[in-house]
């Protein structure tokens, strides 16, 4: 019979899995996720003062350039200090989905310092400090160094791992020596490397990391530097640079001289966060994203003051879209498609600062939606192990656009050298018809027996014309709240709206088009669409925008065909204004036939289960990429403008 069993086997991790575990999560996390997860850990220990410094006296002695991370935190006790360094999910501090992992620093570090990472700590229990030093051993695990304890005879007693700091002339320095004036409690990390003569003050070798990168993640990864006693805390990174014989000045930076003879100025650089850098000229706002409680803060810097563009210097922070969680800026992005998802055009991205703020997953409430962080730290995803949720965000910020955003990008885009064809409304009114009646978009609009709830976006649903005619101008006045006694307004949903809506298939919202010079970043492409953007035309809205690339080799070759080749008696200006319309009208066509896609059954699978084109797949044909190589080699456009420009220009000039 078996007996009741009292101690029930618990899980745990072999020594010989801690290194593989360890260099996953390093893989996982990304460039300078040590100082992230040194800085946090000295933050969370009450620091008033942060400080990535470099330990002077083996660059002194032997010129070896060691980083180390420096806090006055209230110190780790000598059995808590061997808990942190050995215990791979664990160090003292709460574990949870909202919480920490217990890994972050370890696996960030030790993988780049396999010679070692020593950490020294004081406490008021411990005032001259304990020392450890873990390193990797010849088999590929972590462990701490030993040395001999003696007694006072200088007989060996036993082995010991914690220790005194102590004077150390194979490593050039007197450990207790580190140690700041500023400093009463707290803990002193020192970086090791690959060896003892190890370079280590730039970051990871192997991540091609460097100081000025590192003053930049840290300003852009922290959004405000948390306040201690009244005054934010002290960060602050040493840079370096050899001084130069010429200067007219002395420094006054610490200089350091190096055996070889050089002498380096120790340079202190300020961390300040993120939203430091953001001007005080920034007009601001907040506009609810979703049915969970996330928001996204806008900063716009207005005209006359300057754009912050970037620069090499790390006090100029270039705009961006981050993600706040738990006051750190994660998946910080500056791309022209971050930006146009949520509706903030070329125009004015570089003036612009978007940071959502979703709730944070938690154990406490775990039927609720919201964002955590995978164990590298590194980066966020949804409950459920979802990826963050950019395109309902983008969406709805566009749907909700601010006013100020409004006016300053149509003010922008008036005074640019962009521009699209002027008989736009007549134009697409062409492609219009003949799309209809099989494809139309579905809107929301005006109406009194309505139950959708909306605000106006101030452009009218195109009314239906005949073969030739226009779109609807939008003159009429509607009859009454929510009243169709005219044509019906395009409203955003929206449960506090004055008006009723319901949904409709109508022509109004088709993407317009717009032909432009690209930049090099997108140089490559021969257009782009960007769904959250729109214009008003003849009084008619057309949503989304397809940008064509008027510098392309390819529409190049083409303006230089018809107009030299084909019509070269013609306005030239003339011509390239035929080809324009008629590679507009069919990259439009293009995006309304791919978007009519959507949930479009195309197969069976072998069990019989449908096989349903959906979002993912039309975005995909509306790639750059894709929707470049839509455009090429158009036997039909070629045809159109042969046949358009024969009654503008006459016939075909001879070859």
């Amino acid at each position: 019979m078996l007996g009741e069993l009292h101690m029930p086997r618990y899980v745990h991790v072999p020594t010989s899995a801690t290194a593989n575990l360890i260099r996953q999560a390093y893989e996982a996390g990304g460039r300078y996720q040590w100082a992230r997860e040194a800085w946090r850990n000295s933050e969370e220990s009450e620091a008033t003062v942060i400080h990535f410094g470099i330990e002077e006296q083996a660059a002194e002695t032997l010129g070896v350039l060691r980083r180390t991370i420096m806090d006055d935190g209230k110190g780790m006790e000598p059995t808590d200090l061997k808990d942190f360094l050995t215990t791979f999910g664990g160090g003292g501090k709460p574990i949870g989905m909202d919480e920490n992992f217990g890994q972050g620093f370890k696996s960030s570090v030790l993988p780049w310092n396999p010679y070692g990472v020593v950490v020294i700590s004081y406490t008021e229990v411990a005032p001259d400090g304990a020392m450890l030093w873990i390193y990797r051993d010849d088999e590929g695990n972590y462990a701490l160094k030993e040395w001999m304890a003696t007694d006072e005879n200088g007989e060996f007693v036993s082995y010991t791992d914690v220790v005194t700091p102590f004077v150390d002339n194979e490593h050039g320095c007197d450990w207790g020596r580190i140690r700041p004036s500023w400093m009463t409690t707290g803990t002193i990390m020192v970086l090791l490397g690959s060896g003892p003569d190890s370079n280590t003050w730039m970051g990871d070798p192997s991540r091609g990391e460097t100081t000025d990168d590192l003053i930049r993640y840290m300003n852009g990864r922290i959004l405000t530097v948390p306040e201690r006693n009244g005054q934010a805390i002290e960060t602050t990174i040493i840079d370096l640079y050899a001084k130069r014989s010429n200067e007219r000045r002395d420094t006054k930076d610490k200089t350091v001289a190096l055996p070889d003879g050089r002498t380096m100025v120790w340079r202190p650089r300020r961390v300040h966060g993120l939203k430091h850098f953001i001007p005080e000229s920034a007009v601001k706002g907040t506009v609810a994203v979703d049915s969970h409680g996330t928001q996204v803060d806008w900063f716009y810097v207005p005209e006359p003051h300057p754009a912050v563009g970037g620069t090499s210097d790390y006090i100029a922070q270039r705009p961006a879209v981050v993600v706040d969680y738990q006051g750190e800026a994660y998946h910080s992005d500056s791309s022209k498609s971050r930006y146009r998802q949520f509706g903030i055009t070329d125009e004015i991205m570089n003036r612009t600062w978007l940071i959502v703020r979703p709730p944070v997953y938690s154990d406490t409430r775990p039927t609720q939606w919201g964002v955590l962080t995978q164990a590298s730290r590194h980066i966020l995803i949804s409950k459920g192990g979802r990826e963050l949720p950019w395109e309902e965000w983008g969406d709805a910020f566009y749907n909700s656009f601010p006013e100020e955003l409004a006016k300053a990008r149509d003010a922008a885009r008036a005074s640019t050298s962009s521009h699209s064809d002027p008989s736009m409304a007549k134009n697409l009114a062409r492609i219009l018809d003949r799309l209809n009646p099989r494809f139309k978009a579905s809107r929301v609009l005006s109406s009194a027996a309505g139950r959708i709830l909306g605000t106006p976006t101030g452009a009218a649903a195109g009314a239906p014309a005949a073969r030739g005619g226009r779109a609807g101008s939008g003159s009429g006045a509607p009859g009454g709240a929510g009243g169709t006694a005219g044509p019906r307004q395009i409203l955003v949903p929206n449960a506090s709206g004055k008006l009723a809506g319901a949904t409709a298939q109508v022509r109004g919202g088709y993407p317009a088009f717009e032909w432009k010079d690209f930049d090099s970043e997108e140089a490559k492409h021969l257009a782009h669409y960007v769904k959250n953007d729109s214009r008003v035309i003849d009084g008619t809205e057309y949503r989304g925008v397809v940008y064509l690339n008027s510098k392309h080799p390819v529409f190049v070759q083409e303006f230089v065909h018809w107009s030299n080749q084909v019509w070269p008696k013609a306005d030239p200006a003339k011509v390239r204004q035929l080809v324009e319309r008629v590679y507009g009208e069919e990259a439009v066509a293009h995006v309304v036939h791919a978007q009519r896609l959507n949930g479009t059954l195309v197969a069976k699978s072998e069990d019989g289960a449908p096989v349903v084109m959906g979002e993912d797949d039309v975005q995909s044909l509306l790639e750059p990429m894709a929707l470049s190589a839509a455009l090429l080699g158009l036997i039909n456009v070629e045809q159109r403008v042969l046949t358009q420009g024969g009654g503008l220009f006459g016939s075909r000039a001879t070859q």
